[in-house]
């Protein structure tokens, strides 16, 4: 091998060296900002068409426009967020600093209704004058999991604030690309087209339309369960049932359980003697309104993604398992836009067969 082209070669691998040494710099770099700029970019996708609105009335001003967006939102997410995550902080308080009565426990009795149940009704009789019987025993038994849901819940308050103090910081980057939208824009397709020259456009906007498609399944979803659950609340006579309807529509969004919502009202219903509304707001909340969230958030996200119906599923759950709340965003993108390149790829060769078959000699 000659000098120079050993020289030549050692260039080129320097080359490499630097550019990653580079690559690998900047990641340390944007890593604590990494969660924020792909929450940015989801709600700058998601927000774009009420901008646009925005921006069109204010003649063009498009920092005032992303600004007014940024406010709106932040009064909307961000401070619910933290009363969400004191409130729940406080009722566990709440609940640790009531007395509790172990002998007038044990004369409680079910409700009427619920014994003359049929089917089901014997075996709770008998279940409940059990576990009255043996009630120091249970209690032993069951403290080590109310202590792991205690601290479940103070760790989900503090989730909360979390939360909103990422949202807050992802209201900010999305200010920024809205402000900034044309070079952006251009920006994204540049890169796209340099990926994938023939079809890297088309799946920017492909992961635009996932995107989208997703954040009004999440969204829609919580709003349909905030209506269900007033509409419980309301038939069984539980106050501000609008105010509560409003939280579960927060609580939905952060994917938390409905179920610190309607199961307050409900035990605050059995206290205060009213057993067959307790039962039937429980029953509401756990075949109704928890249900729905499995069948309604993939079937809307699945009208705005271009993906089968199962594969939307997939990447709805796998992603919120692999990577969080983020993730439900996350999957279904990467989801789509695989599934659109393996599309291409099968294509291309059946294309490419058909004309190397067609092209052939023929003897």
């Amino acid at each position: 091998m000659s000098p120079s082209r050993s020289l030549q070669r050692f260039e080129n691998y320097a080359q490499l060296a630097i550019v990653f040494t580079l690559i690998f710099a900047c990641y340390k770099l944007f890593a604590p900002f990494i969660g924020a700029m792909v929450w940015g970019a989801i709600i700058a996708i998601l927000l774009w068409p009420l901008f646009f609105r925005i921006d069109r009335r204010l003649a063009g001003r498009h920092g005032w426009a992303a600004t007014l967006l940024g406010m709106l939102l932040a009064l909307v997410l961000v401070i619910p967020l933290i009363t969400l995550g004191l409130s729940v902080v406080d009722g566990v308080n709440w609940v640790l600093q009531q007395p509790f009565d172990l002998e007038s426990l044990k004369q409680r009795e079910l409700p009427p209704w619920l014994v003359n149940l049929p089917l089901v009704g014997a075996p709770l009789l008998h279940g409940w004058q059990n576990m009255m019987t043996h009630l120091s025993d249970t209690l032993q038994q069951v403290t080590p999991f109310l202590r792991d849901m205690v601290l479940w819940l103070l760790k989900k308050g503090t989730g909360a604030g979390m939360a909103a103090v990422q949202f807050l910081i992802a209201i900010i980057v999305a200010m920024v690309l809205l402000a900034k939208h044309q070079a952006c824009n251009d920006f994204a397709r540049r890169l796209a087209q340099r990926i994938s020259p023939t079809r890297g456009e088309f799946l920017l906007d492909q992961a635009q339309r996932t995107v989208r498609g997703v954040s009004m399944g999440v969204m829609g979803t919580a709003f349909a369960q905030a209506a269900l659950t007033a509409l419980g609340l309301l038939v069984c006579g539980v106050p501000a049932a609008a105010a509560l309807g409003f939280a579960t529509f927060l609580v939905a969004v952060i994917q938390l359980p409905t179920f610190f919502v309607w199961a307050p009202a409900a035990f605050w219903l059995y206290s205060s003697g009213d057993h067959f509304w307790a039962g039937a707001l429980a029953v509401w909340g756990l075949v109704v309104v928890n249900t729905i969230d499995n069948v309604l958030k993939p079937y809307l996200i699945s009208q705005g993604a271009s993906l089968p119906l199962p594969l939307i599923f997939i990447g709805v759950i796998g992603g919120l398992l692999a990577w969080g709340f983020v993730g439900l965003f996350i999957g279904p993108t990467i989801l789509a836009m695989a599934y659109t390149l393996m599309l291409d790829w099968l294509y291309l060769t059946e294309s490419e067969s058909a004309q190397s078959v067609a092209e052939s000699p023929k003897e």
